[in-house]
C-alpha cells in the first residue's frame, strides 16, 4: 500500500523542531553524552526522586543534578541522575520558574 501524501500547499513548510532553541541540541546529540546516558541509565535504572519518596519507577531520562548553562560538568557522573519523565519534567520546570521568596 502506498503512502498518501498530504501535502497543503496553503501552509508553509517547516523543519523539524523549528522554532526550538535548545544551545545544547549538538551536545545532546554526541556520541559521548549517548554512551556516557546509557552507562547511566545501567548503573541505575530506577528514578532517583521516586527512590527517595519510597517509589520505584523506572528512569527515562537522564539529568544534569547542577545544569551544564550554570557550570556544571557536562560528562562527569557525579553530576547525572536517572529520572522517570514525571520527575524530570518537575525538575525542569523548578529551574525555569523559580518560586519567589
Amino acid at each position: 500500500m502506498l503512502k498518501k501524501n498530504c501535502r497543503r500547499p496553503w501552509l508553509p513548510e517547516h523543519k523539524p523542531h523549528e522554532g526550538r532553541i535548545h544551545t545544547n541540541t549538538e551536545f545532546y546529540q554526541s556520541t559521548a553524552w549517548r554512551k556516557l546516558r546509557s552507562v547511566k541509565l545501567q548503573q541505575q535504572p530506577l528514578c532517583e526522586e521516586c527512590l527517595q519518596q519510597g517509589a520505584t519507577t523506572p528512569a527515562q531520562m537522564v539529568d544534569h543534578i547542577r545544569p551544564i548553562n550554570k557550570g556544571g560538568a557536562a560528562l562527569d557522573l557525579k553530576n547525572l541522575q536517572s529520572l522517570c519523565h514525571a520527575c524530570h519534567n518537575r525538575k525542569s520546570g523548578r529551574e525555569r520558574h523559580p518560586r519567589k521568596p
